[in-house]
């Protein structure tokens, strides 16, 4: 049976390094890749893909940008490893990215967690948490973290 592994991902261009550290660590029929993409709840309009209403479209513009914008994420993100061999499955959520990532690696009783990590200055860490530190800190599985290049 392939062995769960989370591959937690955002809509930016960085998410591809992810994809191929996953690429690069598991292995078609060996493991399953499920893509996440956690998106802050404010700015779910919908619990599942969907068409917007225009109604939607006129009250919450942003909102529906955003979900757009995350769920093609997804759907590129599986597709790709798709590609690549894997059994991969996707979903995007709305809740914070720390209880999201966690939530699902122990309903998938994953073996692995592949996330991302933003280089933050000092101030930076001190007024927004590291999310991946968090992560570690709350699974008792291993986390791949994938550093996202600098600028």
């Amino acid at each position: 049976m392939p062995h769960p592994v989370l591959i937690a991902i955002d809509a930016s261009p960085a998410a591809s390094a992810l994809l191929d550290l996953a690429r690069r660590y598991c292995h078609p029929g060996e493991h399953t890749l499920h893509v996440l993409l956690a998106i802050d709840s404010s700015f779910a309009v919908h619990d599942q893909p969907t068409a917007y209403t225009e109604l939607e479209q006129e009250e919450y513009p942003a909102a529906c940008d955003e979900q757009q914008l995350a769920e093609h994420a997804v759907i590129r993100a599986v597709r790709s490893l798709r590609d690549a061999g894997f059994d991969s499955l996707g979903c995007m959520v709305a809740d914070q990215p720390v209880e999201a990532i966690v939530a699902k690696a122990r309903e998938l009783e994953c073996e692995l967690v592949i996330i991302g990590h933003r280089h933050l200055s000092r101030l930076g860490r001190l007024l927004d948490p590291s999310i991946s530190a968090k992560v570690i800190d709350r699974l008792d599985v291993p986390v791949l973290v994938g550093a996202a290049k600098r600028h």
